[in-house]
C-alpha cells in the first residue's frame, strides 16, 4: 500500500514506537500515550491508521511493532532529529533543552536539501577550527556573552581575533623573555594557531610569529578588540 504523506503527529508516533521498542518492555499503547501525553484511545486510533498504511504492527492489548517499511521511516525521522539537535547544540550554541525543542519542531518540516546543507555547514566548521572560533566569537558577541572589549587570558583569545595586551603577570626570566619578544602592555597580539593538543600556541605580535606555552599565555591579560583580524 502506498504511504500517504505523514503528518507531524504520525511521525512522532513512529519515532516514539521506535524508541520504546528498544526497551525491555517494548512499545505498548499505555506507554506510548504516556510518552506523547495523550489518551490511550487516541493512540489506538493512530496505531490503526499506521497499520493500514503498512507502517505498524498492532493488535489491541499487544506489543506494538514496526514493519520494515515503518522502521525505515522511523529511523529516518530519528536521524533527522539527532542531526538537527547536534547542529543546534554544537554550531548554534543552544542548550540541550532548547536544541531538543527546536529539533522536535523542525524535523518534520526541514526538506532533505535543508538538512544536507546544514550538515555540510556543520562539518565545514568542525573541520576548520579557525573558522569555528570566529563563528563562536560572532555568536557569543551577538548574544552578549563575550563582548569585544572584555578582558581574558591570551590563552582564551580565539584564533583570528586581535587583543590588546593589558598586563604581563610574570616575573623573572620569563618576563624578560616575553618583553624581548615584544609582548608589552598596549601592543596588539593575535593567536594564529594552536597545536592539536593545545600546546604550544603560535601568536603574532609586532609583525613576528612567536611560540609560547598555553600556561604562559594564560598569564598575559588581553582586551579583545572589536572586529576580526
Amino acid at each position: 500500500m502506498k504511504i500517504e504523506r505523514l503528518s507531524a503527529k504520525a511521525e512522532d508516533y513512529l519515532e516514539t514506537i521506535l524508541r520504546l521498542s528498544e526497551t525491555l518492555r517494548g512499545a505498548r499503547t499505555g506507554d506510548i500515550a504516556h510518552e506523547m501525553n495523550v489518551q490511550p484511545s487516541t493512540v489506538s486510533a493512530a496505531l490503526k491508521s499506521l497499520k493500514e498504511q503498512g507502517l505498524a504492527e498492532y493488535e489491541p492489548y499487544g506489543v506494538v511493532g514496526l514493519t520494515p517499511k515503518g522502521r525505515q521511516v522511523a529511523e529516518d525521522i530519528a536521524g533527522r532529529h539527532v542531526s538537527l539537535r547536534r547542529f543546534f547544540t554544537e554550531i548554534l550554541g543552544m542548550s540541550q533543552e532548547e536544541s531538543e525543542q527546536a529539533a522536535c519542531g523542525m524535523e518534520h518540516e526541514a526538506t532533505p536539501m535543508v538538512l544536507a546543507r546544514l550538515g555540510l555547514l556543520g562539518d565545514f566548521l568542525r573541520n576548520h577550527p579557525g573558522m569555528m572560533e570566529k563563528w563562536k566569537l560572532a555568536r557569543e558577541t551577538a548574544r552578549g556573552e563575550r563582548s569585544p572589549g572584555v578582558e581574558s587570558g591570551l590563552d582564551e583569545l580565539p584564533q583570528g581575533v586581535r587583543g590588546v595586551v593589558m598586563a604581563v603577570n610574570v616575573e623573572g626570566g620569563l618576563r624578560k623573555r616575553l618583553v624581548e619578544m615584544g609582548v608589552t602592555p598596549g601592543v596588539l597580539i593575535a593567536v594564529e594557531r594552536v597545536a592539536p593538543l593545545g600546546d604550544p600556541m603560535a601568536v603574532e605580535v609586532r609583525g613576528y610569529r612567536l611560540s609560547m606555552r598555553k600556561a604562559e599565555a594564560a598569564r598575559i591579560r588581553v582586551k579583545w578588540r572589536p572586529g576580526l583580524v
